[in-house]
């Protein structure tokens, strides 16, 4: 069992997405949140969230499920689309079996019935960072001199650090979910170039690859002619 106090710091880095539509319940679950977290984003339904989504590296999401435009099981499927991994508190105020049936089969990682007290909101809490501990590999060895934070997107190479822009985060992160394996253009296109009004071109692509080159002195991103990249870790 990890340590309270690397829980507490891990929460601290974190970015929270918080999904209700209730003003009160809002202000109040925020109050909360911002004592766990130095990053909480808040919006007030599903396609509000799925927006913010997608332009932001999230490690966290609490969504209400009862919401109007897009319901929570809703966003969270869309999300699923996405992202299989990052973790999700869901949030209700009634008791059904159909929503649980169906966060189970969302794999979310917690259910709190409303009123939400800040006892159940720091036990889910305290749960998401034992998951997140265990499972996201906050610091990613590439090779013996080359280091990825994925929680801050920063590529360390030989302790000099490089902040890593929206797309480039995307682009390593999918590389190194299938490391040491051919990544295809077109999967490029649908994790990285996923907002409708974009295309990906091979020059907008080999800009993004470029420019992560520049930021190591290592070539572990390979090109394999006409099929796509290839994440080398020798580590």
């Amino acid at each position: 069992m990890t340590n309270k106090k690397k829980l507490v710091d891990l929460l601290k880095e974190i970015t929270i997405l918080y999904v209700e539509d209730n003003e009160l319940t809002q202000e109040i679950i925020i109050d909360t949140l911002s004592l766990f977290s130095k990053n909480v984003i808040v919006a007030s339904n599903g396609e509000e969230a799925l927006a913010i989504f997608k332009k932001n590296d999230i490690q966290l999401i609490i969504s209400d499920i009862e919401m109007p435009f897009m319901d929570g099981i809703k966003f969270i499927s869309h999300i699923r689309e996405i992202n299989i991994t990052v973790p999700v508190i869901m949030t209700s105020g009634h008791f059904q079996e159909n929503y649980l049936y169906a966060c189970a089969n969302l794999n979310t990682q917690a259910y709190i019935l409303k009123p939400i007290s800040s006892v159940k909101l720091k036990d889910a809490l305290y749960k998401v960072a034992q998951y997140l501990n265990v499972t996201s590999s906050v610091l990613i060895n590439i090779t013996h001199s080359i280091q990825y934070n994925k929680n801050k997107a920063i590529l360390i190479d030989n302790k000099k650090e490089h902040k890593l822009n929206n797309k480039e985060k995307l682009l390593l992160d999918l590389l190194i979910e299938n490391k040491n394996k051919i990544v295809s253009y077109s999967q490029i296109e649908q994790n990285i170039w996923y907002d409708y009004d974009e295309v990906m071109t091979q020059s907008a692509l080999r800009t993004v690859i470029k420019n992560l080159r520049k930021k190591s002195n290592s070539k572990f991103i390979e090109n394999i002619s006409g099929s796509g990249y290839l994440l080398k870790i020798d580590y």
